[in-house]
């Protein structure tokens, strides 16, 4: 089994690099431009990873646009500021969003 490109752990970061400012209304239209397939190949992913514990509907809420921000961070976290993801951008949102519904759907 292929573990996915994006891995993560449940863990709190204490004084670690964090992921850039983020835009929620940017999350959330970035999130409905995908098929509904692709988000809830989001969520499962962020589930698996242990940063998603709400239902995998497809739907953007709170939970939803937590487990996001804190996976970006991660990435940050995880790679000492080496991978950096633009929460603040149109173009960033769509890749990060893209890659995570890609990791799932290539399973």
């Amino acid at each position: 089994m292929n573990r996915p490109a994006i891995a993560f752990a449940p863990t709190a970061i204490p004084g670690a690099l964090l992921a850039a400012p983020y835009r929620a209304d940017l999350l959330e239209t970035g999130f409905q431009r995908l098929g509904p397939d692709e988000r809830r190949a989001v969520q499962a992913e962020l589930c698996e990873v242990g940063l998603y514990a709400a239902r995998i509907d497809g739907a953007f809420g709170p939970a939803t646009e937590a487990a996001l921000v804190q996976g970006a961070d991660y990435l940050v976290w995880s790679t000492r500021g080496a991978m950096r993801v633009d929460l603040a951008s149109p173009r960033g949102v769509a890749v990060y969003l893209r890659e995570l519904a890609q990791v799932r759907i290539a399973h």
